[in-house]
């Protein structure tokens, strides 16, 4: 349904109010940080101490958060995919790692470093912390799979980006 506002001369067609709803987002990170977690624990709202790895790129297709229509790629750190990234145009990349073991931030800036170069367009990326350590790093999203405490401010962050 078009609309027209009596305010201003904008309507509901004009383009440079429009924001972006449908977002893609990879996530990336060693194995056992939490990526599949951070997705239930989003699309389905609880946690589960069950673990099953994660054996090729899961797809979770039109997942709604907010404003947003989310397709998640899973993408698990054994697959050999740098080539291929070229082809998911990714809108945000999730580099997640778990505090718990710092070797796992290392490896995931290591998979970045050897993914961006590849790209035509760079994504947003958001580094994030499985598990709220003792001591905090700036520019780092702390997010909890178990409680989803960091959860909502995460999700703020890629809608404000994805909205500019």
């Amino acid at each position: 349904m078009k609309r027209t506002t009596y305010f201003s001369d904008d309507s509901d067609d004009d383009k440079s109010h429009a924001h972006k709803s449908d977002i893609k987002i990879l996530l990336l990170g060693d194995k056992k940080v939490g990526k599949s977690a951070f997705i239930e624990k989003l699309t389905k709202k609880y946690f589960t101490l069950y673990y099953k790895p994660t054996k090729n790129i899961e797809i979770h297709r039109k997942i709604r958060v907010a404003d947003m229509n989310i397709c998640f790629w899973d993408v698990p750190s054994h697959i050999k995919y740098h080539f291929k990234l070229d082809t998911l145009h990714a809108d945000v990349v999730l580099l997640m790692f778990d505090t718990m073991r710092p070797f796992t931030k290392e490896a995931v800036m290591k998979q970045w470093e050897a993914i961006h170069p590849q790209l035509e367009k760079l994504p947003y990326v958001f580094l994030v912390g499985i598990r709220t350590p003792r001591t905090i790093d700036i520019g780092t999203i702390y997010i909890d799979n178990m409680t989803g405490e960091g959860l909502g401010l995460l999700m703020y962050k890629i809608q404000e980006v994805c909205q500019t």
